[in-house]
């Protein structure tokens, strides 16, 4: 007959496999109960789901076991690169870092695996926050530490920007932020990683007589960015001119008076609807 022990201990090796980490397993003696002890991973409730299902399937009484539940220093580290990824610091710093800290506390106990990055870049930047505080962080030390001025997740890139990638619009619009963003604009950058908008540091460096080879790189690989934007922009101007214009004329309005509004002659004016007409039908294939 199999020993209660070791129907625990198959038990926690089962719910390993199923939560994919690491269990810690000890009796208490004096309480008469398995601790169950666990880094990061699912959340308590989901662990206790799981721990319910298994136990009953066996005939074990879940009372028999007590979960504890460790949120490692990783699993906080990410969690706050993430939330400031993901957000907008607000006007009084010091009530945004109590704001910030709690909010990187409370991701990290109500989030399943908090340490799973979701992308390379939150993978490196924790690494990177966690590497600058050292051991023993803690949701308010990670605030203060983010929020402290010329500090924030742009702080942390260090020079992988200054090496330039032709074609790398995400890269060029970074570079160009890190070079000019200003006000309200840099708050965005050091940050939360908020690159300028592209029109803008396009504009930046085409204006800086002593931009940079990179900086001269990124604006060229903007530009295409820009001119998408800027052409959507035209078409869907011509889209609400030709609309105006066919209203007026619903309105028995004529030539004359679209001529007027438009400070063209009436012939003029027929000459641009067609234009605007042309223009749409082109743009909408």
């Amino acid at each position: 007959m199999v020993s209660r022990s070791t129907q625990i201990h198959r038990l926690v090796t089962e719910l390993e496999t199923i939560i994919g980490v690491s269990i810690e397993a000890t009796y208490d003696e004096r309480g008469r109960r398995w601790d169950l002890h666990y880094s990061n991973g699912p959340t308590f409730a989901a662990m206790r789901a799981h721990l319910t299902s298994l136990a009953e399937r066996v005939g074990l009484a879940v009372e028999l076991f007590k979960l504890s539940r460790i949120v490692q220093d990783n699993a906080l580290a990410l969690q706050a690169v993430r939330y400031l990824r993901t957000t907008r610091t607000g006007p009084d710093r010091y009530a945004y870092e109590s704001k910030l800290a709690w909010e990187i506390e409370r991701a990290a106990r109500d989030s399943d695996h908090p340490d799973r990055p979701l992308d390379e870049r939150e993978a490196v930047l924790s690494a990177r926050l966690l590497a600058t505080e050292g051991r023993y962080t803690n949701p308010q030390l990670l605030a203060e530490r983010l929020l402290r001025p010329d500090h924030g997740l742009a702080a942390l890139l260090a020079d992988d920007l200054q090496e330039a990638r032709p074609g790398d619009r995400l890269w060029a619009a970074e570079y160009l932020s890190a070079r000019y963003a200003e006000g309200a604009h840099r708050a965005a950058w050091q940050r939360h990683l908020q690159p300028m908008p592209a029109r803008q540091v396009l504009e930046a460096a085409a204006a800086d007589p002593e931009a940079t080879p990179a900086a001269r790189v990124a604006a060229l690989t903007l530009a295409p960015v820009v001119r998408a934007a800027l052409e959507e922009e035209l078409a869907a101007l011509d889209r609400g001119e030709l609309d105006l214009i066919t209203a007026v004329r619903g309105d028995n309005a004529a030539w004359s008076t679209v001529g007027a509004a438009l400070h063209l002659t009436k012939q003029g004016a027929s000459q641009r609807a067609s234009r605007l007409a042309e223009r749409v039908t082109s743009t909408t294939r």
